[in-house]
């Protein structure tokens, strides 16, 4: 029976290592060897490092941190870069795991939930219908394709379902979210962000050569960008790379499918729960509980969301005393955006998470997956590029 338990551990080693993310009672009810007690310390400053490493990097003014003028890699990109390269090439002494494995469990749903103030919904009505209706069908497309190359491609389901809405939505920061609703592996994310990463970039120096061969407006190869290209520092590279209209244009467009993260995360989260508590069913002939098996912090980040939306994170004001503020400029009084501490926060949060990731995984483990991801991702980049720029025509966009 033991070894059963740690096989299925094995299987879900995401699931384990976010534990509290996800209400999963058939692996709660597993045996847990419970190690010493030890502080966290080292291990969070060693991820605070190279988080703040991260951002230090991706504001760099050379190439290919900056090109034309605006920056290309996420920090989430690089944390979990600098995580794989310290993990595989430095010793890990055990005082760090605890540390390590905090800043996962504990900071990636902080993170997560705290994106959800990145995201106003009010960005899709800024598109119009033509707009919506694309943005729409470039994600049902993005999930119908990846579903059908996994399957003919014979990739992990897990993999295929990232890979989709990474290509779908917003590239690394929407793998880094679906992922624990998914209970995807370490493997998993990092060969994920590290494909849609390499994919949006060589899109990003492609189109604006492309569009400009094809003769687009800049309206026109602003949607195509915002809609063809996966992450959101890719895309205003490119747009602004056109034209300022087709870099204004792109990012709106780019801001409108952020939007839909929130409930395609939703929806994936609930088929994954459901399907696997039929299996529970099947196993143990008991009650499906959904709610159980849902994680609930992607209910708290579609919370925020709303209230982002709804204009109910205010600015708020903090006021020192006059004897205080005597003593200098720098205690006079200041201002804060909740919205705009909420995303910092959450920056730093999932980067954190994501060296932590990184700093956990093994390229022995990176092997295993091969070249078949890479294929799928690039060609339903490619057919959604293609699709796009087709209605882009056909609706005679100028």
């Amino acid at each position: 029976m033991e070894t059963k338990a740690t096989t299925a551990r094995s299987e879900y080693a995401w699931a384990e290592y976010l534990h509290c993310m996800e209400g999963t009672p058939e692996m709660e009810s597993l045996p847990v060897s419970k190690p010493a007690v030890a502080s966290p310390l080292s291990g969070m400053i060693l991820c605070l490092a190279f988080t703040i490493v991260s951002y230090w990097a991706s504001g760099l003014q050379v190439w290919p941190f900056l090109i034309n003028g605006h920056p290309t890699f996420e920090p989430v990109m690089i944390a979990i870069l600098l995580g794989m390269v310290a993990g595989n090439c430095l010793p890990m002494t055990k005082q760090l795991q605890p540390g390590i494995k905090f800043s996962v469990k504990k900071l990636l749903p902080l993170g997560i939930i705290l994106l959800g103030a990145r995201l106003d919904f009010k960005e899709i009505l800024k598109m119009g219908a033509v707009g919506v209706g694309m943005s729409c069908l470039e994600v049902i497309l993005a999930l119908i394709l990846m579903l059908l190359l996994t399957r003919w491609l014979k990739l992990s389901g897990k993999l295929g379902t990232l890979l989709g809405i990474g290509t779908a939505i917003c590239g690394g920061t929407a793998i880094v979210a679906a992922a624990p609703v998914i209970e995807a592996e370490e493997a998993d994310v990092v060969f994920g962000v590290a494909t849609v990463t390499l994919l949006g970039l060589i899109a990003m120096f492609l189109l604006p050569v492309l569009g400009h061969w094809l003769d687009l407006s800049n309206k026109a190869f602003g949607i195509w960008a915002g809609l063809a290209i996966h992450q959101l520092p890719q895309v205003v590279a490119a747009g602004f790379a056109y034209g300022p209209e087709a870099g204004a244009q792109a990012t709106i467009v780019k801001l409108a499918r952020i939007c839909l993260l929130a409930p395609i995360v939703f929806i994936v989260g609930f088929i994954y729960a459901r399907n696997k508590s039929k299996q529970h069913q099947a196993v143990s002939h008991g009650k499906i509980n959904y709610w159980s098996m849902f994680p609930k912090f992607v209910l708290g980040f579609l919370a925020l969301a709303f209230l982002r939306t709804k204009g109910w994170l205010p600015d708020v004001s903090i006021h020192f005393p006059d004897q205080v503020a005597a003593a200098g400029a720098a205690a006079a009084d200041k201002q804060y955006s909740l919205p705009v501490v909420a995303q910092a926060l959450s920056g730093y949060c999932i980067v954190m998470s994501m060296a932590g990731v990184g700093l956990e995984t093994k390229f022995k483990a990176m092997k295993q997956t091969g070249l078949r991801p890479l294929v799928a991702a690039a060609i339903s980049a490619l057919v959604i590029a293609l699709v796009i720029l087709g209605l882009i025509k056909f609706l005679k966009i100028t």
